[in-house]
């Protein structure tokens, strides 16, 4: 397990990735390949070396993908699961946390278990990455799972993209997930079909005019009309775009190539996942329909459905999640 006790048992790490220095009352635990994380009191952040990825052409030579991430527990929780978030497309946890999209109270549940939050491939400060996919996302999914918790048991939450991954990774790992927390499933099957023009549309106009000209047009785009309720709500346009800019031309069209090439897992191997599962959804958004989240909750054999009416409701979906690990843990 990552954590032995509220003093974070460092010890146990995997010795290939670690070497410890003492700094005060902290340590630093330094990674192979000069990759750092740094351990203060119930928080560690740090960039995690996943793999080597296979060159697509004999002439390519592989490069390495590493993750950056973030590690909050307190004394209170436990030490043999723990809870793997992963955000949406374009965004961060540093966006999450600003408010770009309404789940920064993820960090909350580590009074119940160590919660691991990071940038996926190709986005925030992660490596970049031209195969963005949601499948190898999954992937990446288990072997951070496997390197910071190999003897644990993890519990997989993320929105949308995250969303997405996290079923994936149950599909590879089933013995290791214990239950999973998808909170606004994205289009699926037959209606990302009719959706995916949209995103050639936003992929095309990034690249032969800029990130500028692409918000402007995205500006000019009815946006949900639950998030038009409150300020806090309408701020996440702005604060979202701000991690597109973050990205980088480049990146950001890797990422929407990746969504492009991306869907949910097939009916028949979702219906296998027979894991306990909380689905979180809203209505009135054509990016994360309604009907993915129903369709879902049909699908998954042990699947409970929540779907928010109002801001204040979506702001509820963290105490929603709580109670629901408490149940299950």
């Amino acid at each position: 397990d990552f954590f032995q006790s509220s003093s974070f048992a460092m010890q146990r790490i995997p010795r290939a990735l670690r070497r410890f220095s003492s700094l005060g009352n902290a340590q630093r635990v330094d990674y192979c390949l000069d990759h750092e994380l740094h351990h203060q009191a119930a928080l560690l952040r740090g960039s995690l070396p996943l793999h080597h990825q296979g060159p697509r052409h004999p002439l390519q030579s592989a490069s390495k993908l590493s993750l950056r991430f973030e590690v909050r527990r307190l004394e209170s929780a436990r030490n043999d699961w723990a809870f793997i978030w992963t955000h949406g497309l374009t965004s961060s946890v540093d966006s999450e946390d600003e408010g770009g999209w309404p789940f920064s109270g993820i960090a909350s549940l580590s009074s119940l278990l160590p919660v691991v939050r990071y940038d996926a491939r190709g986005h925030g400060e992660s490596d970049e990455n031209d195969q963005c996919t949601w499948m190898a996302m999954g992937s990446d999914l288990c072997k951070l799972h496997q390197k910071m918790f190999p003897n644990g048991r993890m519990i997989l939450g993320g929105t949308s993209m995250g969303a997405a991954a996290s079923l994936y990774a149950a599909l590879e790992a089933p013995e290791k997930v214990g239950a999973l927390v998808l909170a606004t499933p994205p289009t699926a099957w037959a209606t990302r079909q009719k959706f995916v023009p949209l995103y050639q549309e936003s992929l095309e106009l990034a690249e032969k005019h800029g990130l500028e000209t692409a918000k402007a047009v995205a500006e000019t785009k009815a946006r949900p009309p639950i998030f038009l309720q409150t300020e806090s709500g309408r701020a996440c346009f702005e604060i979202g775009w701000r991690a597109k800019f973050a990205m980088g031309q480049r990146r950001y069209c890797a990422a929407l190539r990746g969504a492009i090439q991306s869907d949910l897992p097939s009916p028949e191997e979702i219906q296998r996942l027979e894991i306990p599962t909380l689905i979180l959804a809203w209505k009135s958004d054509a990016q994360h329909p309604l009907e993915s989240a129903q369709i879902l909750h049909d699908l998954l054999p042990r699947a409970q459905l929540c779907v928010a009416e109002s801001w204040a409701e979506i702001e509820e979906f963290p105490a929603r999640i709580s109670h629901f690990l408490n149940n299950l843990l």
